[in-house]
């Protein structure tokens, strides 16, 4: 049994679109999810959009995806905002948990589940409610589906509870 069962937990994944999110209190509890949209992608609006999120859910424990501060493909405004997210919740004396893109990949292939979109799919198996949410397939050239930051944070927390049981 996970320590982190009934305590509200907040998985947040930051993407080009605005901020992906799922509140729940265990992986059968889901309280709610989304996509908090942020127009002009400034540190400041992210940092509203995160504020809103702690008041609105006052979350026991925080999860995000993490990446190394050598990982070039992730713009310095999402390193800045992790940082930011982990001071706040510090701040808060919350606990915080970060996952690589490893790490999550690792849990996944469990259920044969590599690209984002597989473990997109298998979520969506799993939590019927995101059917409206579905991302398409896409090709190189495509870019990312809007609501991907929604199926990022669930796979953020599921990870979570796939590696603390």
């Amino acid at each position: 049994m996970s320590k982190s069962k009934n305590k509200v937990t907040l998985a947040v994944y930051p993407n080009t679109f605005g901020i992906g999110f799922v509140i729940c209190s265990g992986p059968k509890d889901i309280i709610d999810f989304g996509l908090k949209r942020i127009k002009t992608r400034t540190t400041k609006d992210y940092r509203k959009k995160l504020d809103w999120l702690f008041d609105y859910c006052k979350p026991d424990i925080v999860l995000v995806q993490d990446y190394p501060s050598s990982n070039r493909i992730v713009s310095k405004r999402t390193h800045k905002f992790i940082e930011e997210l982990k001071t706040k919740a510090k701040a808060k004396q919350l606990t915080i948990h970060s996952y690589t893109r490893e790490q999550i990949k690792h849990v996944f292939s469990a259920f044969n589940a590599q690209s984002k979109y597989e473990i997109a799919m298998h979520i969506l198996g799993w939590y019927p409610i995101l059917e409206p949410r579905k991302p398409s397939p896409r090709t190189a050239w495509m870019s990312e589906h809007y609501q991907m930051g929604v199926f990022d944070a669930f796979s953020v927390m599921l990870t979570h509870y796939y590696l603390s049981n």
